[in-house]
């Protein structure tokens, strides 16, 4: 009926029963061409009765449900508005002069709204209905309110009631699913995950997860990727906070750090054979079926999973699940070292140290800080590293644990050298050496690097060598590339200096099939050195470039010094301040990480401040 009036259909005219309605609204429609659109419907049922027949009509349906009729043709999900396209409809609805004075403000508080046209049009209002307020005090409030939910409502309107409208008609094994998601700390997540923290069968999780999907709760990013749009899962959460039990959130959180701790284990033995799993999972896995459902394991799914997991982490200690942050951070310790993700490291291991530190695990503790260290010294800050090995020591002593007492003194000794303490260092590795085969190798290299850097080439060559024979014999190759970046320096220095790129050319090599860019930094640095030796400085120069490149992106502080210092060098004789401004940056690094090379760039720069 109020279609027909809309029409300007007079009361006398109108049919009393639905069918004769129906009709006289077609028979109307025919003679005009029109646009209907047809807002928030809830079924197909519901639309087919006033679907126009003539082809002169255009009808638009919006619908928070995903709905299908053969007569309404192809759906189209609309997603949310790019950030230009959002401040501008912030401006219709504020007030193009309010949002052009503050156009920073007004970016925020779109990006705030999650780039949602409602949410963005009840932010407008807002502002409309206060003069007074400007577009950063907006900004404030949703950056620092109770939350962007309870911000964006104008009188009787809010973005909670319209997510609710899709909340509201789940089941309530939907409802419950979608409170869980909200736990899951990280952007986006898989069916396997999502199992977990509901506890429900996976099959029943995919088709209530897809359920979602139709009503606009949940976003598919990709085939089996799910998201919860930021403001979508603030209203999650809050729904849940105020329906579940803590220990309910709890317990699905838990059930979340079991299956990505499982998960990323099974990656990490794989590439750190000696690593010892039953320490970090203990019983068997609660539901193996979700680890099954996973894959089988692989550097590419932690590759994926690596920002949820970082995240996961952190998720962890702050919630008080101090076990599963410092065990997960350990599990992902080895995949983000050979892959140079050092923020990654000091993220995940500075969060499992509070949660080792706060449960009173001394052995968690000294593993902690030993790991932390290790992103230090590979972004070159060897004094912290070196406070956090030797703090790893003393706990290990402590407990009485000599295996990793030893262990994390050869790391201390491999910091000593690295800070240019070599007779430390020396002292350390030879206190190594107790006939453990990989022990023994392990010795041996670093006594051949720690004698490269004496200037000792002879020996350091048969100790280096020595070490790669046993590292043939017993398969260890952790390592190795920086070994053979040392040995091809000393090979360089006796003049060798074929064998020497050789060394470098491989060291390199097997540093990208591991993915250690740590290393390649080292090796391409080397490679330039050899070049240049070799009578081709302009291959050396792109080779320090690409080292110079490669250790900007991951932030190897050591490697960038380097790489800047040899390129001053070689630029020295045709641009001789271009090359003094690159020595000006190597020496602010050198100064800000302790490095010895610090003293040669100030003998070249007398005005370098001291």
């Amino acid at each position: 009926m109020t279609l027909l009036r809309q029409l300007g259909i007079p009361a006398g005219r109108m049919p009393t029963e639905l069918d004769d309605r129906v009709e006289l609204w077609r028979r109307e429609l025919a003679r005009r061409r029109a646009v209907v659109v047809l807002d928030n419907a809830v079924c197909s049922e519901q639309l087919l009765p006033p679907l126009p027949v003539d082809r002169g009509c255009v009808v638009l349906v919006t619908t928070r449900a995903r709905l299908f009729a053969a007569e309404l043709g192809a759906p189209e999900s609309l997603g949310v508005l790019p950030p230009a396209e959002a401040v501008r409809l912030l401006a219709v609805t504020a007030g193009v002069d309010r949002v052009t004075a503050e156009p920073d403000a007004a970016g925020e508080v779109a990006q705030r709204c999650g780039y949602l046209p409602l949410a963005i049009r009840l932010a407008g209002a807002r502002l409309a209905h206060r003069p007074r307020w400007r577009v950063v005090d907006l900004a404030r409030r949703l950056a620092n309110g109770p939350g962007g939910i309870s911000q964006l409502a104008v009188e009787n309107r809010t973005l909670a009631g319209a997510f609710a409208a899709s909340y509201e008609p789940l089941s309530e094994r939907s409802r419950y699913l979608f409170r869980m998601l909200a736990i899951h700390p990280g952007d986006d997540f898989s069916p396997p995950m999502a199992s977990a923290l509901a506890d429900l069968p996976l099959s029943e999780t995919a088709r209530l997860l897809d359920d979602l999907v139709d009503r606009h709760l949940l976003e598919e990013t990709s085939s089996g990727r799910y998201r919860l749009h930021d403001l979508m899962r603030e209203y999650a959460s809050e729904l849940s906070r105020r329906l579940d039990d803590r220990q309910v959130r709890l317990h699905a959180l838990d059930r979340l750090l079991d299956l990505c701790l499982r998960a990323a284990l099974a990656v990490a033995v794989l590439l750190e054979p000696a690593l010892d799993g039953k320490v970090l999972a203990v019983d068997p896995p609660p539901r193996p079926e979700l680890l099954v459902a996973l894959g089988a394991p692989d550097v590419e799914w932690l590759e994926r999973e690596r920002a949820n997991l970082v995240a996961l982490v952190a998720y962890a200690e702050k919630a008080g699940r101090g076990g599963y942050a410092w065990r997960l951070a350990r599990a992902l310790w080895r995949f983000c070292y050979i892959r140079s993700y050092f923020d990654d490291i000091l993220t995940t291991n500075q969060h499992g140290l509070v949660a080792a530190e706060r449960i009173g695990d001394r052995a968690a503790v000294a593993q902690m800080h030993n790991y932390l260290a290790s992103a230090y010294v590979r972004t070159g800050n060897y004094l912290e590293a070196t406070k956090l090995v030797k703090a790893a020591v003393a706990a290990c002593q402590e407990l009485g644990d000599r295996r990793n007492a030893a262990r994390f003194r050869a790391n201390l000794s491999g910091v000593y050298f690295l800070s240019g303490e070599l007779d430390a260092a020396l002292h350390l590795y030879l206190a190594r050496m107790n006939g453990d085969q990989f022990h023994l190798l392990n010795a041996l290299g670093h006594i051949g690097i720690v004698k490269t850097r004496l200037g000792h080439h002879a020996s350091a060559i048969r100790l280096m060598n020595a070490s790669l024979k046993l590292r043939d014999r017993t398969g260890h190759r952790l390592g190795e590339p920086e070994l053979r970046v040392d040995l091809g320096i000393s090979l360089r220095e006796l003049r060798q200096l074929d064998e020497a790129r050789r060394q470098h050319e491989t060291a390199l090599q097997l540093a990208i099939d591991n993915g250690e860019r740590h290393a390649q930094c080292a090796a391409l640095n080397e490679l330039g050195v050899t070049a240049e030796a070799q009578g081709d400085p302009d291959e050396a120069t792109r080779f320090h470039q690409r080292a110079l490149e490669l250790a900007t992106r991951i932030n190897h502080l050591q490697e960038q010094g380097r790489a800047l210092a040899r390129i001053g060098d070689l630029m020295m004789v045709e641009e001789p301040e271009q090359a003094r401004r690159h020595w000006r940056r190597a020496l602010s690094i050198f100064e800000r990480t302790g490095a010895p090379e610090q003293h040669d760039l100030r003998r070249r720069l007398p005005d370098a401040a001291c």
